[in-house]
């Protein structure tokens, strides 16, 4: 097994509540992320502790299933007086990657909003594991690069309507 850790962050224009729902809206980020489809199985919980989906990326003949479980959810308050920020934990439930997904969306003053995407992978796939090792940092800064570039892409979507 090999860990590969990093934390993408980004200030978006956009109100609190609507960026925590849209970042949780699993399967919208397949408009986000590259050569990946995000879906939940049918006739599971949403929104809620327990909601399950799975990220599909093909590139090439290359497929990566990564299974994925909400742990933890506690909606943003920034209600008179309070800030609290949202948190999404995660835990990564396939056979070739484990670990743990945390996803902050706080306030930032001004009508922006912070992002805060932690990632602790572990590669459980000997070959992806041996091939992670081989990379020594890069794919922990190649990870915290690639989310910084989703949440780039989904700025509009996370300002929200007019």
């Amino acid at each position: 097994m090999h860990t590969i850790d990093f934390t993408a962050r980004s200030v978006v224009t956009g109100r609190v509540r609507h960026v925590f729902d849209v970042l949780t809206d699993w399967p919208r980020q397949t408009g986000w992320v590259p050569a990946t489809v995000v879906s939940r199985p049918e006739g599971g919980p949403v929104g809620v502790v327990g909601e399950r989906f799975v990220a599909t990326t093909r590139i090439g003949p290359f497929t990566l299933v990564d299974s994925m479980e909400v742990v933890s959810r506690v909606v943003p308050d920034t209600s008179a007086g309070s800030e609290r920020p949202g948190r999404v934990g995660i835990v990564k439930t396939g056979d070739h990657l484990g670990g743990t997904v945390e996803i902050v969306v706080a306030p930032a003053g001004s009508g922006q909003v912070l992002v805060e995407w932690t990632e602790h992978v572990v590669v459980r796939s000997r070959r992806l594991a041996r091939l992670a090792a081989l990379g020594g940092p890069v794919p922990g800064l190649f990870g915290k690069a690639a989310f910084e570039v989703v949440l780039r892409r989904a700025r509009d979507d996370l300002r929200g309507p007019s």
